[in-house]
């Protein structure tokens, strides 16, 4: 398929024409397309609709194998793999880009149609997920099953990983633990961020702003916006509501189990904050923007886990794109975007050093407007377009086109 247009074929296990859990790569793939020949290999998915319009440029090839735990996955893996060699030997990409869950899958395609195989790294397979039940405490049959074939799968990734072309990693802490966990050497791996649609969020902030309640009686209106989890400080904020002397409102955007949510609203209602705090649930993306818009705080609670520490904080860019004073915990993950007191305000972890930060925002002891005019600043580094043609250089560009080191001696 080379010619005058480079080509590339992302391999994902998730429907990346959609944003939903797949950000970066929907949004790269698509603002690729602008300039290059771009083809997806993902899974099919119908059960959630794309906010962002029929596909214009992007050609997708979906694997739907239903719903059957485990077994569709396994059939995925299998069909994708055989799809993925057809349209490698047909199209003879330039290069063939792969993540996570589907490194092999684009390793097989990219040695039949004699491509460049570059794998991106989001996270770190296996270990972040141990991690995730192991904060949680699960022990079930379920979490070990789960967990056992992760890594068997883990093995062959290892493997592969000394085969790329080129390694991208979402953050250096990614990188490191990948490392760490795989014994490969990747000093020549490439770190690139998320990114955000600062025109969007800029506009639909402005809407959200123009529409906010003159009775609204709150001194300070906070919006945390994601996964809601025990482990993810949204219990802290409610503490934080209650213990505060001013009046604040806080609402939760986004969705999480119920065992967990339920959990969680009795605890405002043990406090008498309830009415306090607003559960609106899993919102279409591009109705953030405006939410945003009416809040004064956006909050990034999250507790101190590696699989935190070493993640990029996508929901910080589009907090500060939308304009919002951004409170976050002290972590490294944070500190990528934020240095406090320039572009937003980082605590401890504490609820009472998160009391004293929103005290802060009501009082008037920090510049608000001076955080929030910086922070816009900050993500317009990173728009979609940026973070895009990091993408492309590292794809197309011939000069980085190398082999892995073997891998490293435990």
């Amino acid at each position: 398929m080379s010619g005058e247009r480079n080509s590339v074929l992302f391999v994902h296990h998730r429907d990346i024409s959609t944003s939903y859990g797949s950000t970066a790569e929907h949004h790269v793939s698509r603002k690729m397309a602008e300039s290059a020949t771009v083809h997806v290999l993902c899974h099919g998915r119908r059960d959630v609709e794309d906010e962002d319009g029929p596909p214009q440029d992007v050609v997708y090839h979906t694997v739907d194998t239903g719903s059957i735990p485990l077994v569709s996955g396994i059939l995925f893996h299998a069909l994708c793999l055989l799809y993925g060699v057809v349209l490698g030997i047909r199209h003879r990409y330039d290069a063939v880009y792969s993540f996570q869950r589907t490194v092999p899958q684009g390793w097989a395609t990219a040695t039949a149609g004699g491509s460049r195989f570059v794998v991106g790294l989001v996270s770190v397979p296996v270990r972040q997920k141990r991690d995730f039940i192991e904060s949680s405490g699960r022990r079930d049959l379920k979490s070990r099953l789960t967990m056992e074939l992760k890594s068997l799968y883990a093995a062959l990734f290892g493997a592969l990983l000394v085969r790329t072309t080129a390694v991208v990693c979402l953050t250096e802490g990614i990188r490191q633990v990948t490392e760490e966990e795989y014994g490969v050497d990747l000093s020549d791996a490439f770190v690139i961020g998320m990114g955000v649609d600062v025109d969007a969020f800029v506009e639909g902030a402005r809407r959200g702003a123009e529409g906010r309640r003159a009775d609204d009686e709150a001194d300070l209106v906070v919006t945390y916006v994601g996964s809601i989890g025990l482990i993810r400080g949204i219990g802290d904020v409610i503490e934080a509501v209650d213990e505060s002397d001013h009046h604040i409102r806080f609402r939760v955007v986004g969705d999480g189990d119920d065992e967990t949510v339920e959990q969680l609203q009795a605890r405002a209602r043990e406090l008498g904050v309830a009415d306090r705090v607003e559960w609106v649930g899993l919102v279409p993306h591009d109705e953030v923007p405006r939410m945003l818009g009416e809040t004064d705080v956006a909050v990034s609670p999250l507790g101190d886990i590696e699989s935190f520490r070493i993640s990029f904080p996508g929901k910080l860019l589009e907090y500060m794109a939308a304009g919002t004073v951004v409170v976050a915990t002290d972590l490294l993950a944070h500190r990528q975007l934020l240095t406090h007191g320039e572009n937003g305000l980082l605590y401890d972890g504490t609820t009472e050093e998160l009391v004293a930060t929103l005290d802060a925002c009501v009082e008037g002891d920090v510049d608000t407007r001076a955080l929030a005019r910086n922070a816009r600043s900050t993500a317009e580094d990173y728009d979609w377009d940026v973070i895009t043609a990091r993408h492309e250089r590292v794809l197309f560009d011939r000069l980085v086109e190398q082999r892995r080191a073997a891998p490293v001696s435990a």
